[in-house]
């Protein structure tokens, strides 16, 4: 297979799972919010105290657009920013209980989301499926060159 081939069926594919995964358009499950803007309050959750420039490197996002995002965020009541203990230039980054509740709210619905569409899936259909899927991670997270 030539290089032009596997950048036509990686976009095949992305053509493909973004629907299928319902992650198209401008309101990630169903809610007022782009799966960007989404995504902030997972990461926060996930890594309560992170910075914006965290947030930017993980998300691959640029850091004004984010920063948009978190000022959003804060002034609806979801997004705390305190002053980072080391670096006086930088904001520790947390959840209020709202905050909190909205990214339980945007896993749980995430997760329904998913175990329907497995569901469809035999067992082993399913373990072909998440094999594939580690396969993915594994081999687009080497860096050229390096194993």
């Amino acid at each position: 297979m030539s290089h032009m081939e596997s950048v036509e069926k990686v976009r095949a594919f992305n053509r493909f799972y973004m629907p299928s995964m319902n992650l198209l358009g401008n309101h990630y499950l169903g809610s007022e919010y782009s799966i960007t803007e989404a995504r902030v309050f997972f990461e926060i959750y996930e890594n309560e105290g992170c910075n914006a420039a965290h947030i930017a490197q993980i998300m691959n996002i640029d850091k004004s657009y984010l920063s948009r995002i978190i000022k959003a965020h804060e002034k609806k009541g979801y997004i705390l920013r305190k002053p980072s203990g080391t670096d006086g230039r930088s904001y520790s980054l947390y959840l209020t209980e709202a905050g909190k509740k909205r990214a339980e709210d945007f896993i749980n619905t995430s997760n329904r989301d998913i175990e329907t569409i497995l569901q469809n899936l035999s067992d082993e259909d399913e373990q072909c499926l998440i094999n594939a899927i580690d396969t993915i991670i594994n081999l687009l997270s080497k860096k050229k060159g390096r194993d």
